[in-house]
């Protein structure tokens, strides 16, 4: 009996309850009672103030720090998903058309997701808003940038770049006079890379102290400054020899001044050079003495400290001679099926070019001249290039690049009588 009426208890209870909860849904969702929410310090904005008032020479010159405390009533479910920092005051200055004491309405404007139509104002600290409008005027001033501490170690900086670089400042003529220039500063402190930042500006005037005046405003609230930070590195300066056989560095000399340079760029950048390549030399093109300039050619955004442009170069080679030997040793390699190739001169001259010792040994029959035929399929004549090679020796190679002329024919054919 007991445990029959504790049960019957217990589900009165939860009827209870369930019965309430349902009752405060019907209410909150039906009968969708008002509530109360305070919104404090709305800034006010002012539209047509740089642009209708501005073309008018006129502006504010105080009532726009103007801030607006609201108490809004409204349905729960409208107020308690409204982002009360979404809540913009909007004064329209449009009308303004002369300098005085003016007292303006404002629209309460809210986000685009709330229906502002089911929303109230029903208290706010100030219904208008109180503005003095002044005579406009504008004066330009440089900006002057006071660097903050050191790149890291190894690091240099390069040139500064404001944006703007001039500021726009507009208030009445008065306030204006004695404003000489704006400052700001930039932190570099162990920077290794180009430091990019945003920073405020401070106006000083012709004595250098800073002025506070919250009627003067400027045409931008920060100045981007730009400072790159660079890296210094040390590399060498390069030439590419390419050696053949009887042309080889054993008899080369050569100086490049200045051997070494110091490159300033982002350190990105240098890290991936280690050298500056001159240039790229054949030795059997070179003569016993030579001398040239360059110019020193470096990527883009990377430079030359001491403003080095040019290097020169001086190469001398020793032991080594040409000379120009004729040889009749043609052979032809890979003739097409069918087909008879014939020179049309049975002699070819080449120059030849090594140590002076082993040159002197050189005889015609030590020059093999061949023909590469595989790309020559039909009858008539053609100009084949031909490949020179020297036996007996390493220190002798042929010098240039040879061709001959070759008449190709049916090999069935008659010979020319």
């Amino acid at each position: 009996m007991e445990k029959k009426t504790k049960s019957g208890k217990i589900l009165r209870i939860v009827i209870s309850v369930l019965v309430a909860i349902a009752v405060w849904l019907y209410v909150d969702s039906v009968k969708a009672p008002d509530v109360r929410v305070k919104v404090s310090h709305i800034p006010v904005e002012f539209s047509g103030e740089n642009d209708a008032l501005e073309d008018k020479g006129l502006m504010l010159l105080s009532g726009y720090d103007t801030t607006i405390d609201l108490t809004l009533k409204g349905p729960r479910k409208i107020l308690w998903k409204l982002d009360k920092s979404q809540i913009r005051i909007v004064v329209d200055t449009s009308g303004i058309s002369d300098t005085g004491v003016k007292t303006l309405r404002y629209s309460v404007v809210y986000p685009d997701a709330v229906s502002g139509s089911q929303i109230k104002v029903e208290n706010a600290s100030a219904f208008t808003v109180t503005v003095t409008v002044g005579k406009l005027s504008t004066k330009e001033v440089p900006i002057e940038c006071e660097i903050v501490g050191n790149a890291a170690d190894g690091f240099v900086t390069g040139d500064l770049v404001l944006d703007p670089a001039i500021l726009e400042l507009h208030a009445s003529r008065d306030e204006l006079v004695n404003i000489s220039y704006a400052k700001i500063e930039l932190d570099i402190s162990g920077a290794n890379k180009t430091v990019v930042q945003a920073v405020g500006f401070t106006l000083y005037d012709y004595n250098d102290i800073a002025v506070e005046n919250s009627n003067i405003r400027a045409n931008v609230k920060l100045v981007q400054a730009t400072l790159p930070i660079l890296m210094q590195k040390t590399v060498p300066l390069k030439l590419d020899f390419v050696e053949a056989n009887g042309s080889t560095m054993e008899q080369v000399k050569y100086k490049i001044e200045p051997q070494q340079i110091v490159l300033t760029g982002e350190k990105e950048q240098l890290d991936g050079i280690n050298d500056i390549l001159l240039d790229t030399i054949y030795l059997q093109d070179l003569e016993d003495s030579q001398s040239k300039t360059y110019d020193i050619e470096l990527p883009e955004g990377v430079y030359a400290g001491g403003d080095v442009d040019k290097a020169e170069v001086t190469i001398t080679v020793s032991g080594v001679s040409e000379k120009t030997i004729t040889t009749s040793n043609i052979v032809f390699d890979k003739v097409a099926e069918g087909k008879k190739a014939q020179l049309s001169t049975e002699e070819l001259a080449v120059t030849l070019r090594g140590l002076t010792a082993e040159l002197n040994k050189i005889k015609p029959e030590n020059v093999r001249v061949s023909v590469d035929m595989s790309s020559v399929t039909e009858n008539g004549s053609h100009t084949v290039p031909a490949t020179v090679e020297v036996t007996g020796t390493n220190s002798v190679g042929a010098k240039g690049n040879y061709q001959v002329v070759v008449e190709v024919s049916d090999a069935s054919a008659a010979p020319a009588e």
